[in-house]
């Protein structure tokens, strides 16, 4: 399934709004957007650019088509999306 641009202008919104609330912002993303998988990181594992940054968060894509889950830049064969902690 692929992650649309509107919903990751929303998870991105969703994310400006929460922070303010809670550190982990995983159990609220999961709420709102059943429909997409989210995992929770430290920026500082990363050592690539970001699909997405915010004040508070990097934002990853994952492609998990194959094998081998790997980066992906491109939304269309995104499986889910990295929540990154700065």
């Amino acid at each position: 399934m692929c992650i649309t641009t509107e919903t990751m202008n929303e998870i991105e919104s969703s994310l400006i709004q929460f922070h303010q609330l809670s550190n982990n912002p995983i159990p609220m993303l999961k709420n709102c957007f059943p429909e997409t998988s989210f995992l929770r990181m430290s920026a500082s594992d990363f050592d690539e650019a970001p699909f997405r940054s915010l004040a508070n968060y990097d934002l990853f894509l994952l492609d998990g088509r194959e094998h081998c889950v790997q980066l992906t830049n491109d939304l269309s064969v995104a499986t889910a999306v990295v929540v990154a902690q700065k």
